[in-house]
């Protein structure tokens, strides 16, 4: 599982490096990080986590398309209000997925957190949302934490260099922001 591991991190932190720079070519290394984190976190009992990854696929597959289609992708801000929405939203359907999770599963309701979380942070980078670097923030410290307790250390290594690099993303969008 070591070599599919590293794999899934070079492509992840492929994605991100691109998803920076703006260029539509991350959604491809983001699909194929995906594919390998499928049985990454399922081997390692993060079942949400794996799930997760089937929604990356799409979303990576609809972050290609809405890209790929625009000339210049403009970074824009949502108003207070929207996020208020967005996390209440995603609190809850945390609170009930988290009720559901399976016999074995590793850290079940900050799994779930997560996914639910990473999904809308998701979604909100394939809009070039800018406070999608915030939520990015925040999920890579608390992926961090679930992925050490999981003894996944390569991917805790990922998601690190992904706090890092969230801040630089979100420093440059807002540089380049107009």
């Amino acid at each position: 599982m070591f070599y599919l591991e590293a794999i899934a991190v070079i492509f992840g932190f492929l994605y991100l490096i691109f998803i920076i720079l703006k260029k539509p070519i991350a959604w491809f290394f983001g699909i194929i990080s995906s594919l390998f984190y499928i049985y990454v976190f399922f081997s390692a009992g993060l079942f949400f986590q794996s799930s997760l990854q089937f929604f990356y696929i799409l979303l990576g597959i609809y972050g290609w398309w809405s890209w790929t289609k625009k000339v210049q992708i403009k970074a824009h801000s949502w108003g207070l209000a929207k996020h208020l929405l967005l996390i209440l939203i995603g609190l809850m359907i945390s609170l009930i997925g988290g009720k559901f999770y399976i016999t074995g599963q590793s850290m079940p309701f900050l799994d779930i957190f997560i996914t639910v979380f990473c999904v809308l942070a998701t979604y909100l980078t394939t809009r070039a949302i800018l406070e999608n670097w915030y939520y990015w923030i925040v999920l890579n410290i608390l992926s961090i934490i679930l992925y050490h307790y999981s003894k996944l250390y390569l991917t805790e290594i990922l998601f690190l260099g992904n706090l890092v690099l969230s801040v630089v993303g979100l420093i440059h969008w807002k540089k380049i922001q107009t």
